[in-house]
């Protein structure tokens, strides 16, 4: 259940009735010293959402966001952080984005599985995403396919048996792609296994032997996996950085999938696919506002997210968690959310068909 805390409480937007022109140049001049006249959270507690269990990613990464942010909110109010489980964030999101007041006091810390169009549909999600207002967060970093020396070969031989390709859970995530796209478009040999839990147990199954390949994106598996010497990456899954295609450089010399695949897709239905594929890797861990809240409690919220990636306390914690994300702005979300939410069903059902065809239904 969604709580909320105060319902009926709501903050004063307090804006001048008319503005003389000493303080409309003032305002133009300095629109984030505006923002924080209008908007005070002094006394009030904000109310973090997070739709994954106590102790996970984005609830380290939201409580570590959350107390540094609210220290350059105006007014530095206090701080309470909801975990509210269920289809993969989705079910937190339903209530929130549907019943949070829009007055700076509820926000949501999301991630992936919260703004992918095909993990809407299949869990009945009830609102859109495009509508939040965002924040700010992480973009995925560069995840690298690692794949067993021992199999290497195989993975490029159909002759031989299939290297065995392992995924948390039963659906693809961002950097399980690279497989699918390497099986569609560059004749990988690979077969998929299904239905590991947690990341931990993926990487010991590597160690073990039980598996031949899968991807990984954090800074201690990528860390721990080539100090074992047993693995090579053979792709990665490459971040956009400015507006560029950008490489790992802990991933090494590996090659963007992209550049593997390059003039190797001829049908225009199956680039869409590849195209949606390399937007929903970029998706990291992103903090949003609710619908309809007002541009100068957006401001007021930008103005504190980036003063806290500048903050170093805030740097020093968040270096425990994984140091190698980057930054992921809100204008950069906002762009990658709405790409997101203009793939068309076919090319969705282009990717389950090529799900299928590999074994992975």
């Amino acid at each position: 259940m969604f709580i909320q805390l105060d319902p009926g409480e709501t903050y004063r937007y307090a804006l001048a009735t008319l503005f003389g022109g000493f303080a409309v140049l003032l305002y133009a001049a300095n629109p984030s010293a505006a923002a924080e006249d209008r908007v005070s959270f002094a006394g009030k507690t904000i109310t973090m959402i997070v739709g994954f269990e106590a102790g996970s990613g984005p609830d380290i990464y939201g409580r570590i966001l959350g107390q540094n942010l609210v220290r350059y909110l105006p007014g530095q109010p206090n701080l309470i952080v909801i975990n509210q489980l269920g289809a993969g964030g989705v079910v937190a999101l339903n209530s929130w984005a549907n019943k949070a007041e829009a007055n700076g006091l509820f926000i949501a810390l999301g991630t992936l599985s919260q703004t992918d169009p095909d993990a809407l549909v299949r869990t009945n999600a009830k609102y859109d995403p495009t509508t939040f207002k965002y924040i700010g967060g992480l973009a995925a970093p560069s995840q690298g396919l690692f794949v067993n020396k021992n199999a290497v070969a195989r993975l490029y031989d159909k002759s031989a048996s299939p290297a065995v390709m392992g995924i948390v859970g039963t659906t693809l995530r961002s950097g399980n792609y690279q497989a699918l796209w390497g099986a569609a478009f560059l004749g990988w040999n690979l077969k998929w296994v299904r239905g590991y839990t947690r990341t931990a147990e993926l990487r010991q199954a590597m160690e073990r032997g039980e598996l031949d390949m899968t991807s990984f994106g954090s800074t201690p598996d990528i860390d721990f996996l080539q100090s074992a010497g047993k693995f090579s990456v053979v792709s990665q899954s490459g971040t956009v950085q400015l507006g560029k295609p950008t490489r790992r450089p802990s991933l090494g010399n590996a090659p963007m999938i992209s550049e593997l695949v390059r003039g190797k897709i001829k049908d225009p239905l199956a680039q869409q696919s590849f195209t949606y594929g390399e937007n929903v890797s970029q998706i990291g861990m992103w903090l949003a506002l609710p619908p309809r809240t007002p541009d100068g409690t957006i401001a007021a919220y930008v103005d504190a997210f980036e003063a806290t990636l500048k903050d170093a306390k805030y740097r020093e914690e968040f270096a425990k968690i994984d140091p190698d994300s980057p930054v992921a702005h809100k204008d950069d979300l906002a762009k990658l959310v709405g790409a997101l939410s203009e793939v068309s069903p076919e090319t969705l059902n282009f990717i389950q068909a090529e799900l299928k065809r590999q074994g992975v239904d």
